[in-house]
C-alpha cells in the first residue's frame, strides 16, 4: 500500500518484506477524443500496491502550504494546484537559451551522486527546477524529488493533461535515474533528503527498469529539452543570460547571488587586480632597464617604456572610472526600482484591502 502522501512503501507478507513492483501503463484515457486536451505522453508511474483510488485531499497532503506567482503574490497551493505545478516544474528560463547551453555544459547525462561527492561537490538543496543540476565552484544545486511524482493518481489528475508539465516531470524523474545508479547513491540521497525515506533499493530498481521502457534515456523525446543536457555551469549560464538579455538582465544575470556590493565587485572584477599586477611587473622591469646600459641608451626601448607607462596610467584611470560609474549606476537603478516597487505594492495592497472590504460589506 502507499502512504497518505503517495510515498511508495513495500508490502509485508507473512512476516517478510517482498519487493514492491511498479506498473507503468500506457495512455490512462481510453479515448483521447473524450477529452479537450490529449495526453501529453505515455508514462505515468503506478504502484501496483495502490488498489484504492486516492482522494483529492490525500493527493495534496504533501504539497506546500503556500506558493507565489510571477508577481510574487501569495496563494494557497490547494486552491490552485496547476499554478503551483507551473512554478514548481518551470524550466522556461533555461529553455529560452537552449541554443546556447552547449557553452555551459555537454549534452551528456549527469554524474551519479557518489561521483559528485567524490569530485568534491557540496550538494545544495533547492526547490527551483531551473536550478536543478546547475553547479558553481565546488557546489551543485539539486532539487529534491517531489513526492507527487511517485503518485499515479496525481499524474492522472494534474500532470498528464499538460504537455509542458508532463515533459518537465519526466525530465526530473530522468535526472534521478542519472543520479541514483547504485545502493550507495540511494543511501546518499536519503542522507541528503533528496528522496522519501521509504524508498528502498529493490523498489527503485523496479521503478527505473519500467521507466526507461517508456522514456528512452537516449532519445529524450519525452522530456523537457533542458534535460538534453546534464550538469550546467552556473557562471556561464549567468554570462549567457546577461548577454542574451542585455537590457533587462545585464547586472543580475540568471541567478543574482549577491547581498552586498563589495561581493559583486570582488567576484566580477578580480581580473582587474591581475592586470594591474602584471602591468606593475612590466613597468618595474622597464624602470630598471632604463637606468642600466645598454638599455638606457636604446632609443626604441626608451620609447616603448614611455608608451607603455602612458598606456598604463590611462588604462588604470579608465578602469577606476568605469568601476565608479558602474557602481553609481547600479546603486541608482536599485534605489529607483526599490522605491517604485514599494509604492506599487502599497497601492496594490490598498486596492486589495478596499476590494475585500466591499466584499465583506456585500456579504
Amino acid at each position: 500500500m502507499s502512504s497518505a502522501g503517495g510515498v511508495p512503501q513495500e508490502p509485508i507478507e507473512n512476516g517478510t518484506v517482498t519487493p514492491l513492483q511498479v506498473s507503468l501503463t500506457g495512455s490512462i484515457f481510453q479515448d483521447a477524443k473524450d477529452h479537450e486536451t490529449p495526453l501529453a505522453g505515455d508514462f505515468q508511474p503506478q504502484l501496483k500496491s495502490t488498489s484504492i483510488a486516492t482522494s483529492s485531499s490525500a493527493l495534496l497532503v504533501n504539497l506546500p502550504t503556500i506558493s507565489r506567482n510571477k508577481a510574487h503574490d501569495v496563494f494557497l497551493v490547494a486552491d490552485d494546484v496547476h499554478e503551483y505545478l507551473e512554478r514548481d516544474l518551470d524550466h522556461s528560463r533555461l529553455n529560452k537559451i537552449h541554443g546556447h547551453l552547449w557553452m555551459a555544459g555537454r549534452p551528456l547525462n549527469a554524474r551519479p551522486i557518489h561521483r559528485q561527492k567524490m569530485m568534491g561537490f557540496d550538494i545544495i538543496l533547492t526547490e527551483q527546477a531551473d536550478l536543478h543540476l546547475l553547479k558553481f565552484s565546488s557546489k551543485i544545486f539539486i532539487k529534491p524529488l517531489p513526492d507527487y511524482l511517485l503518485n499515479f493518481q496525481f499524474w492522472e489528475t494534474y500532470l498528464c493533461k499538460s504537455e509542458n508539465l508532463h515533459k518537465s516531470a519526466c525530465g526530473i524523474l530522468l535526472s534521478y535515474v542519472w543520479l541514483i545508479c547504485s545502493p550507495l547513491d540511494l543511501n546518499l540521497a536519503h542522507k541528503l533528503d533528496l528522496l522519501p525515506s521509504e524508498i528502498t533499493w529493490l523498489w527503485w530498481k523496479s521503478f527505473v527498469a519500467e521507466f526507461i521502457l517508456h522514456v528512452d534515456p537516449n532519445v529524450l523525446d519525452k522530456v523537457n529539452k533542458r534535460y538534453h543536457f546534464g550538469e550546467l555551469r552556473l557562471g556561464r549560464i549567468n554570462s549567457i543570460y546577461s548577454i542574451r538579455f542585455f537590457f533587462t538582465h545585464f547586472i543580475r544575470g540568471y541567478l543574482y547571488g549577491y547581498n552586498r556590493y563589495a561581493v559583486f565587485f570582488q567576484r566580477n572584477f578580480a581580473w582587474i587586480l591581475i592586470v594591474l599586477v602584471y602591468s606593475s611587473l612590466v613597468l618595474t622591469a622597464m624602470q630598471v632597464g632604463a637606468t642600466i646600459p645598454p638599455l638606457n641608451t636604446n632609443t626604441a626601448f626608451l620609447r616603448a617604456s614611455y608608451g607603455f607607462s602612458a598606456f598604463s596610467i590611462i588604462t588604470v584611470a579608465a578602469i577606476v572610472g568605469s568601476v565608479g560609474v558602474m557602481f553609481v549606476t547600479i546603486f541608482l537603478i536599485n534605489m529607483v526600482l526599490a522605491i517604485w516597487h514599494a509604492k506599487k505594492k502599497r497601492r496594490d495592497r490598498k486596492l486589495l484591502a478596499q476590494k475585500n472590504d466591499k466584499g465583506i460589506a456585500k456579504a
